[in-house]
């Protein structure tokens, strides 16, 4: 069954400088996670990178789930749930340095 450990939750959070590509959460070793980026505006209309690199790879154009995604001001967008493994990373990005970035999830061992 599932622990305390195996609920969901917030597992990072991150808020960038502007134009600024951050890691924001990378899967510790021997553990997998399913998880959603919830991604918030505080500031005016901007645009938002996000980026999934499998064990940590350097950034590439294969990794975007988002890119130059406009975001209006106060605005949130929540991505679609999808699976990582371990060592791999979610990069952030916003041109403007006001969003925040929230990754709930759930990891487990594996």
């Amino acid at each position: 069954g599932l622990s305390m450990a195996d609920l969901w939750g917030a597992l990072a959070q991150s808020a960038p400088a502007a134009t600024t590509l951050t890691d924001a959460y990378t899967v510790p070793a021997s553990r997998h996670a399913t998880l959603e980026v919830v991604c918030c505006n505080r500031g005016v209309t901007t645009s938002i990178r996000l980026q999934h690199a499998v064990a940590g790879a350097a950034s590439a154009n294969g990794q975007y789930l988002l890119y130059d995604y406009t975001l209006s001001a106060g605005e949130t967008k929540v991505t679609a749930r999808f699976t990582v493994a371990a060592t791999d990373v979610v990069r952030v990005y916003s041109a403007s340095g006001t969003v925040t970035f929230n990754i709930n999830g759930i990891e487990e061992a594996n």
